[in-house]
């Protein structure tokens, strides 16, 4: 029997912290098999980002084209893709080939770990009108909402809820806010999907300065949900709930942090950078295989 298979579409990031890089990681820990499409090429390191090269609209379709006419996917995820053109390509290509896709997961990347942005003001206006009524489920920081709606971003959990509500309404059947930015002990995800909206709350984990994360969590769901596509019904997998209930992504989502946070736990004590002062360091995506 073939393993669950995922198409990445994003950045290819020199040092394997995010992009695609960490999502084929990412995948493999959980047994998924990773098919990817190169959005743009990101000169990056612990220390920041150096430089960005965006590729062609036609080049990111033309891979997209090649995977989803012959692959049999059960999942795609979208990351960073930089540009308008890049954006409209593959807005364009998912239209077209959205029943090859299988489940689509957008991870709206539009700002680096360190500040920097990752698309045009042009690129953040398409994704929004040409991506975002096409996918399953958003994935957002609480700063990248915002921009997706053209506002000022949420201060408080209740703010948090009504932007996911706004993001929802524009198409993607489950939004989750990502609150690290929020002061306080705990770390609080806002999740809006179908059944409602839950809180997910972790401890943060102190003196962590890591890049990736949003880019591994997204992969996690994905994984996890590729998983589920191969049976012809939710709930075959004894962890997940009966057919129709709607905790199935509530578990899906839990079980990606939990992943997650052992990938941070797990890559404290790595040295990977000869920089001095405040680097911003990969997760373990192999924990699991650590594990084995």
């Amino acid at each position: 029997m073939r393993p669950p298979l995922v198409l990445t579409v994003s950045a290819s990031d020199s040092d394997g912290a995010a992009g695609i890089q960490a999502d084929i990681k990412t995948f493999s820990a959980l047994g998924v098999y990773g098919a990817s499409a190169i959005s743009m090429i990101c000169a990056v390191n612990t220390q920041g980002l150096r430089g960005t090269h965006y590729l062609p609209g036609d080049v990111v379709r033309s891979q997209i084209d090649a995977v989803a006419e012959d692959l049999m996917l059960d999942a795609t995820k979208i990351g960073a893709l930089g540009s308008a053109a890049v954006v409209e390509a593959v807005a364009e290509a998912v239209r077209t080939h959205r029943e090859r896709l299988g489940w689509i997961l957008l991870d709206s990347v539009m700002i680096g770990t360190d500040g920097t942005p990752l698309i045009s003001a042009e690129g953040a206006r398409a994704l929004r009108t040409a991506l975002l009524p096409h996918v399953d489920m958003l994935t957002s920081n609480m700063v990248e909402a915002a921009q997706l709606l053209g506002t000022a971003p949420a201060t408080t959990i209740d703010g948090m809820r009504d932007q996911a509500l706004a993001l929802q309404a524009m198409g993607p059947g489950t939004v989750l806010i990502t609150g690290g930015r929020l002061v306080g002990d705990d770390a609080v995800d806002v999740l809006v999907h179908p059944g409602g909206t839950d809180l997910l709350r972790a401890e943060r984990v102190p003196g962590r300065h890591v890049r990736g994360s949003g880019a591994t969590l997204s992969a996690a769901i994905t994984a996890q949900m590729a998983r589920i596509q191969e049976f012809d019904r939710a709930g075959e997998l004894g962890e997940i709930g009966e057919e129709g209930e709607h905790d199935d992504v509530v578990t899906i989502v839990a079980s990606a942090r939990e992943f997650l946070a052992s990938a941070i736990e797990n890559a404290e004590d790595w040295e990977v950078s000869r920089g001095n002062g405040r680097a911003f360091g990969p997760v373990n995506h192999l924990i699991t295989l650590d594990r084995a």
